[in-house]
């Protein structure tokens, strides 16, 4: 596939966005996966949506960019920021590759499908190689009624010697929490997941207006809008994130179509 985005000639942190939120990334020596949402085009759920035409359609609503024996070359590791059915599936999937959980309680519904190399967090925080990751907190919908029913859920950030910081929000709307991790860790890369999906008790993750705060935040990092276009309730296109930003003047946006990758 195409590569859109090329910041520097270093390639040290390599970010192709898959779909929805599945991205691989090449950061410090290692591979992951994120999200592993792999199933073919229309064969899974149909989320609850406040767009009539778009209700009872068929997640995921657009094919895989590229064969899954190719997503997943290479592949080291694979973070589950939460076990939603648009972010997870054993489809494609080799039961012995590595997962990293936010919990132990998702490593055991891991194991449960049938992965058998499951770790996660102690204390928040993992080390793979010079890497570390901390898990990162994250509220799933915009009321506490919606908040409790979608459960925990995290992000995570990433750092090693001679790399960017990176920040990967996970499944959150904006809230003080997001704001607190950016000042925390000073990420140079935030991944956001943006399409503002909605559903009649409320709207579960980030729209533009957060994500035009997170830019605000972190005037210094370069912003990605993922989780795009691929779900039923989406309420938010990539076309919608492009015209807030350049209504806004955010010129640290970077919005890949699925299959395009970004170096940096």
């Amino acid at each position: 596939m195409s590569e859109t985005y090329r910041t520097n000639e270093t390639d040290n942190m390599i970010i192709r966005q898959i779909r929805n939120a599945t991205l691989k990334i090449t950061y410090a020596g290692y591979t992951f996966l994120t999200d592993h949402w792999l199933s073919d085009k229309g064969t899974g759920f149909s989320a609850r949506t406040v767009i009539p035409e778009m209700a009872g359609l068929k997640n995921p609503l657009c094919d895989l960019p590229d064969t899954p024996v190719n997503i997943l070359e290479g592949v080291d590791f694979c973070i589950v920021s939460h076990i939603h059915p648009d972010h997870i599936s054993t489809d494609y999937m080799p039961l012995s590759m590595k997962m990293i959980a936010q919990d132990e309680e998702d490593c055991e519904k891991l194991r449960e499908m049938g992965f058998t190399c499951t770790q996660t967090f102690e204390n928040d925080e993992l080390c793979i190689g010079n890497i570390r990751i901390r898990r990162t907190e994250g509220i799933h919908g915009d009321n506490p009624d919606l908040i409790e029913r979608m459960g925990k859920v995290s992000g995570f950030a990433l750092e090693a010697p001679d790399e960017k910081p990176l920040y990967i929000a996970g499944d959150t709307v904006y809230y003080e929490g997001v704001r607190e991790t950016i000042e925390r860790c000073r990420p140079e890369v935030i991944i956001l997941n943006s399409c503002a999906a909605t559903t009649p008790r409320g709207r579960l993750i980030m729209n533009a207006e957060g994500f035009g705060m997170v830019c605000a935040d972190a005037p210094y990092a370069t912003v990605i809008a993922s989780h795009m276009e691929s779900v039923n309730h989406a309420t938010l296109s990539r076309a919608d994130i492009k015209a807030y930003a350049d209504a806004h003047g955010f010129a640290q946006v970077l919005i890949p179509a699925d299959g395009e990758t970004i170096r940096l």
